[in-house]
């Protein structure tokens, strides 16, 4: 549009300089007796009125277009800016329902675990290779963080363990890490088992439950939760669900697949349980 702009002034220019040229012509032609009016009405210059028409009606559409245009680009500069700032509204009203929603999520897990003494914390960082997975909070010893804590999400799904601590971070381990495991029930048949990561199983951040009995009555969608045994973790925590049901190479040992509850990739929020009633 910049050349349409830049070429206004031509357009002026040249119809001024035709005017300019048939006025010339016609005192020329009269003697300076005839006025420019009366020349052009003779036959011999209906081209010339003919073709100065044409232009000036070509400039005025041209002038029209390039005004329409700028009124048209400031209003559309104008609907860029609304939408701009409905965007950001619309942002900010996302972060503070998914907040509200967290939260209550929060509050309806620590009404069912009064036992539990959580410190929420914001993940800093992740670090993840092919067989680990681990990220960094914002929550350290000085906020009674200590090694080997439990880690979970707003809900109380098992997500990892505290595995490094400093004064104001700490480092969680993932439960799909290859280097974890915990002791598993499964919630509909008591049965237990050792949920850890996997070699095979650890590019879709799956567990392995292993140790179950070769008549056992697992079936897929069941759910699997933390046992309590060892002291480590609290009972009862949700792990997963099961999505598979396979045997080992050796065709001896039976086992589950696990499909963690907690997102282990994405989370940005995460509560350490810095104390809990250990189970008999």
């Amino acid at each position: 549009m910049k050349s349409l702009r830049s070429g206004k002034g031509i357009y002026i220019a040249g119809a001024a300089l035709l005017v300019a040229i048939a006025a010339a012509i016609s005192v020329a032609l009269s003697g300076g007796h005839a006025g420019f009016a009366a020349l052009l009405s003779e036959p011999f210059f209906k081209p010339i009125k003919s073709a100065m028409t044409s232009l000036v009606a070509t400039l005025e559409r041209t002038y029209n277009y390039i005004y329409r245009y700028d009124e048209a680009e400031a209003e559309n500069a104008r609907l860029r800016a609304r939408i701009a700032e409905l965007e950001q509204e619309y942002r900010e009203y996302t972060e503070i329902s998914d907040e509200n929603e967290r939260l209550r999520a929060l509050l309806g897990f620590a009404e069912r675990h009064e036992d539990l003494v959580m410190e929420p914390a914001t993940v800093i960082s992740w670090t993840a290779s092919n067989f680990s997975s681990s990220f960094t909070i914002s929550k350290g010893s000085s906020n009674g963080v200590e090694l080997y804590d439990p880690v979970v999400n707003e809900n109380g799904y098992l997500v990892g363990q505290v595995t490094e601590v400093t004064g104001t971070s700490s480092v969680v381990t993932t439960i799909a890490d290859t280097t974890m495991s915990v002791g598993a029930v499964i919630y509909e048949t008591d049965e237990t088992g050792v949920a850890s990561g996997d070699f095979e199983l650890f590019r879709d951040r799956n567990l392995k439950l292993s140790y179950i009995s070769g008549d056992s009555n697992v079936i897929i969608g069941n759910t699997v939760v933390t046992s309590g045994s060892g002291g480590v973790y609290p009972a009862g925590l949700v792990i997963g669900t099961i999505s598979g049901i396979g045997v080992s190479s050796s065709g001896l040992d039976p086992y589950a697949v696990v499909e963690p509850s907690a997102d282990l990739t994405g989370l940005a929020h995460a509560y350490v349980i810095t104390d809990f009633a250990v189970s008999e």
